[in-house]
């Protein structure tokens, strides 16, 4: 049985709760959402805090079950009075701990300075499908669900290890089907894993599944390397359809100086989690382009706040494009994106 989860909630200003529950910490962040609101009666929609030791115990933004543990803080903050002083806040997802759920799109909501006198201050611009993922690497990979046969294979192999300490002997088939699974888990975080990002989802393989072990130092090793070819492989294959993030990789698309395939490679730092999304539905570069030269004038006009967020934040994606392939100056990129270096947007970066 789980043990029992307990929690200090901040529902509100200086309104501290407890939230007790017996079945045990929730599987993702949507179930500890509805177990809340069931628990206080709230109907509006919030994300959540935590109360972060690393950080002086300020509160960040959950991303994972992880950031939580047993006697946690947490606080609820309320889409509806996000700080008005703030040019720009976002609407952060919920992230499910099961990597074979496609994460969703980030929602950006606008919001003028507290200086203005606007009342609809919150502007929250539709989903978009443009980004390909929105959670960083998680602190504990799961590994996701496999094929219906093969997950029977696996579950009567570990049966069969338990019992008398023999390995499953994998076909090249159901071999080539777990690491098709966990190549596209692996890519809705990164397209391009480190190497203890590939050991730890190793390593998860093999404490789920002990009968996939080897006769390796780690048990794994040999996983590992299949790994780095499977992962080189779904990149081709995701590049072969489009996708910006390794596309801008390709050979094609490089100088005639770094026309090598492991020379100057553009990956996300630390800190990117949307390195290189795709446009809007819908949307192209012309039209972009278009929305872009739109921009020039409107920075230029007065009362035209609202437009200039709802046009920078529509071309997201096609700046970041910009920025990754192009590698403009700062002074090339301000002539092009004048209202990116207003102090609305530019206190987005500190808020968003």
């Amino acid at each position: 049985m789980a043990e029992q989860l307990k929690l200090r909630v901040l529902v509100a200003d200086d309104d501290f709760r407890r939230l007790d529950v017996p079945s045990g910490m929730p599987r993702t962040l949507t179930d500890l959402q509805s177990t809340i609101r069931q628990a206080f009666g709230i109907e509006r929609d919030f994300r959540i805090q935590f109360m972060d030791p690393d950080f002086n115990n300020e509160f960040m933004n959950i991303t994972s079950m992880q950031d939580i543990q047993d006697r946690s803080t947490i606080k609820l903050v309320y889409m509806a009075n996000l700080d008005t002083s703030a040019s720009l806040s976002k609407q952060y997802p919920t992230c499910s701990l099961d990597s074979s759920a496609s994460p969703e799109s980030i929602q950006r909501n606008s919001s003028l300075s507290s200086s203005s006198s606007n009342s609809d201050s919150t502007i929250i611009l539709p989903q978009s499908d443009s980004e390909l993922r929105s959670c960083a690497w998680p602190r504990e990979f799961t590994i996701p669900r496999f094929s219906f046969n093969v997950e029977v294979q696996l579950q009567r192999g570990n049966e069969t290890f338990r019992e008398t300490g023999t390995r499953l002997k994998i076909t090249p088939g159901v071999k080539s089907d777990i690491l098709e699974k966990l190549a596209e888990a692996i890519f809705q975080f990164t397209a391009y894993p480190q190497n203890y990002q590939i050991d730890e989802v190793a390593g998860a393989l093999i404490k789920k599944f002990p009968c996939l072990q080897e006769p390796s130092a780690t048990g794994y090793y040999g996983w590992m390397i299949s790994l780095k070819y499977k992962m080189a492989n779904y990149r081709t294959k995701m590049r072969n359809i489009g996708c910006p993030e390794v596309t801008i990789n390709a050979l094609k698309n490089k100088s005639s100086d770094d026309c090598l395939p492991a020379k100057n490679v553009k990956k996300p730092k630390k800190a990117e989690v949307n390195f290189c999304p795709l446009h809007p539905a819908g949307e192209t570069d012309d039209s972009l382009e278009n929305i872009r030269v739109e921009l020039l004038t409107d920075v230029r006009r007065r009362n035209s706040a609202s437009d200039v967020r709802q046009k920078m934040s529509r071309t997201f994606s096609y700046r970041r494009q910009e920025v990754v392939q192009g590698s403009p100056t700062a002074g090339e990129f301000k002539a092009r994106w004048p209202a990116l270096f207003q102090i609305n947007e530019v206190k987005a970066c500190f808020f968003c």
